[in-house]
């Protein structure tokens, strides 16, 4: 069976940005340009141009058009599913730029998804994760208080509450569609599809941690290995 054609559209778009037909900082034809050009739809054309963007090879700016980034698609982000270490790995290796912070107590809808105390104030960090200089989530990640010690950064907070033993990480795992403003976050097209993790850190069966991460598709790969027994 034939791709549908805004793959093949965005496939042969692909081929022309790898060969330097359209470099990275020019500019892709707008979408009435490409649709008259290779004889589709104006949707189709919109269409391919969202994939190109999903991929990370382009990045659509209002009045600035549609400027070429990247000559070929970053990897993207493998996480093993395995132990605890597989899951600290990501903590690790995906740098974090904070984005807001607050301390306060967690709202109903919080607690039920965190699983967290109502009354107890918590540290609330937003960040955008970051590998490859490619957004690769939004998290926001809960910190149970008591308060940071003096002169003690975020950062080195965070640091050292994914680099305790944790003893248990529940995680949970779902598809959403992003809001305009996360896309725009992350670098893609509103309405994109995303996986959501929620991850909670336990020392024996205190919580010490919580994150909850918004990944654009095609950005990060959950991989496991199962094998037959006996």
């Amino acid at each position: 069976m034939a791709a549908p054609r805004y793959r093949q559209l965005a496939d042969t778009l692909r081929a022309a940005i790898a060969c330097g037909d359209y470099p990275v900082g020019g500019q892709l034809p707008p979408e009435l340009e490409l649709a008259q050009t290779h004889a589709v739809s104006r949707h189709t054309a919109r269409d391919a141009i969202r994939l190109l963007t999903e991929a990370g090879l382009i990045e659509r700016r209002r009045g600035a058009g549609t400027t070429v980034i990247a000559s070929a698609s970053p990897q993207a982000y493998v996480q093993p599913l395995g132990g605890v270490d597989e899951l600290l790995q990501y903590a690790h290796t995906a740098r974090l730029k904070l984005l807001a912070q607050e301390q306060r107590r967690l709202s109903e809808a919080e607690v039920q998804r965190i699983g967290g105390d109502v009354d107890r104030t918590w540290l609330v960090v937003d960040g955008l994760r970051i590998a490859d200089a490619l957004p690769l989530a939004l998290s926001r990640i809960y910190v149970p208080q008591p308060t940071p010690a003096a002169g003690q950064s975020v950062h080195a907070l965070l640091d050292e509450r994914f680099g305790a033993a944790a003893g248990r990480i529940d995680q949970e795992i779902t598809a959403e569609i992003l809001s305009p403003n996360d896309a725009k976050m992350l670098k893609v097209e509103p309405g994109s599809a995303a996986l959501r993790t929620l991850r909670r850190y336990h020392d024996d069966d205190a919580l010490i941690l919580a994150s909850d991460s918004l990944h654009p598709g095609g950005r990060f790969v959950y991989a496991m290995r199962y094998r037959r027994e006996g």
